[in-house]
């Protein structure tokens, strides 16, 4: 009969403590999810740990970082977010996922609302099946599907290699911009 007073009292303790951490991050207001809800892309952020600082309106996210939005998805170790303007800073195995295409670097900036997402580091590139382009950095528009290459570009497309410093792909026609 004790340990069922015990039993009983214990969870009335934990049930006492989850309701007042809750209620104290909701006294904050600042959800990555809810935030960025109010935009019409609607986005929606999934990591280990998140943080928001006040001061610099930014939400850290670490830990197996996705940001789903449309018909893409933004993985990396670590992202910087804004949910105002939906602005992305993510680092540490940079990928843009749509479809078949796979859009990888270091690091990435992304601006949600304009479509661009830039990739920075000695491993930018996108593959799909029979198609393969690297350098060391680049620009992705996901509405236009134009991606633009910079710097030492590899392109890789049925079973030839091509060389260059700048490059400018159409992926919709899958061939350069002319």
């Amino acid at each position: 009969m004790n340990y069922m007073r015990i039993s009983l009292l214990m969870l009335g303790m934990l049930v006492s403590m989850f309701t007042l951490c809750t209620a104290a991050s909701l006294g904050s207001g600042n959800t990555i999810n809810a935030d960025m809800a109010k935009s019409k892309y609607k986005p929606v952020a999934s990591a280990d740990h998140s943080s928001y600082n006040e001061e610099t309106g930014l939400y850290t996210l670490t830990g197996n970082v996705c940001i789903k939005c449309q018909d893409f998805a933004i993985t990396a170790d670590t992202c910087k977010v804004n949910a105002n303007t939906l602005q992305v800073w993510a680092d540490g195995h940079a990928l843009i996922t749509e479809g078949e295409l796979h859009f990888t670097g270091d690091a990435l900036y992304a601006e949600i609302t304009e479509n661009t997402a830039w990739f920075f580091g000695t491993r930018c590139g996108v593959e799909r099946p029979g198609l393969v382009i690297h350098a060391d950095n680049m620009r992705y528009n996901w509405q236009t599907h134009i991606v633009v290459f910079d710097g030492h570009v590899l392109w890789m497309q049925k079973g030839k290699n091509h060389t260059s410093s700048h490059l400018e792909f159409d992926l919709n026609k899958n061939d350069i911009v002319r």
